[in-house]
């Protein structure tokens, strides 16, 4: 298996994202009872739940694998429901899957219809798969994919669900063939070049900057979500969270209620 390293990648377009200013975007009212009706899903929890298993080296016990597969789920269900959009499936079904074994570094040029945990997880192509990592997860292309990780860096994605205790790195995020965006959901940053159809949400925003990008900021401020360009993007953070870049039909909708913690 091929060890692919993608962390410049992203970080390629992190000078031009920073010197991009923001344009005024559409506001919207938090819906009624967003977040309330279910328990709030820990992230932390499943990160010591990865954790546990790549220490065991083994697959985690069948109430722990509920966890991880509950918690993905909820944390996109709230998502749409906070984004008001019909519900759907998630991109792909963990019961089709083909468990691989648990492992510390996890690299391959390719997955597809298969179900990786490990800390680090570093891949070429992900199809119809699902990733977890308690570290940093580094997926040059995935579609229709789940993504759970301290830290999620893409090339390119389409319709997939990236969960991030952390930051999500992207340069593209545009709809699938089924037409349906990606969700995007992180600790405390999104970086992305270009945007489409995504419905993107930064648990904790704050104004800190990433550690990497100190060296292009300086100590400055930086918004939570940050891309060059978004067009029908539902960011679930107040206007002020967000720097889109060149912003087309794009709505913004901040949350009272925590999506998950």
């Amino acid at each position: 298996m091929k060890h692919l390293v993608l962390s410049g990648v992203v970080a390629t377009g992190a000078a031009m994202l920073l010197a991009l200013a923001g344009a005024p975007g559409a506001a919207a009212p938090v819906p009624k009872g967003a977040g309330k009706s279910d328990p709030v899903p820990d992230l932390k929890t499943v990160f010591d739940t990865v954790s546990k298993a790549v220490k065991d080296e083994k697959w985690p016990a069948k109430a722990d694998e509920i966890k991880l597969k509950d918690t993905a789920r909820a944390v996109f269900g709230r998502v749409l429901k906070a984004a008001e959009q019909t519900e759907r499936g998630l991109p792909v079904d963990f019961e089709k899957l083909k468990k691989l074994d648990v492992v510390e570094k996890f690299s391959a040029d390719t997955v597809e219809n298969e179900f990786v945990i490990a800390d680090e997880v570093c891949v070429g192509g992900a199809k119809n798969a699902v990733l977890f990592a308690s570290g940093t997860a580094q997926i040059a292309v995935a579609q229709r994919c789940i993504i759970v990780g301290r830290n999620v860096k893409c090339a390119n994605t389409r319709n997939c669900v990236i969960i991030s205790g952390g930051y999500v790195r992207l340069l593209s995020d545009r709809p699938g063939d089924d037409k349906n965006g990606s969700v995007l959901v992180a600790g405390q940053w999104i970086r992305a070049a270009a945007l489409e159809g995504t419905i993107c949400h930064v648990l904790h925003p704050g104004g800190r900057q990433p550690p990497d990008e100190v060296k292009f900021a300086g100590n400055r401020l930086q918004p939570a979500i940050l891309t060059a360009g978004a067009e029908k993007v539902i960011f679930l953070n107040a206007r002020d969270d967000t720097d889109p870049g060149v912003f087309t039909n794009c709505l913004h909708v901040p949350q009272k209620n925590p999506i998950a913690e």
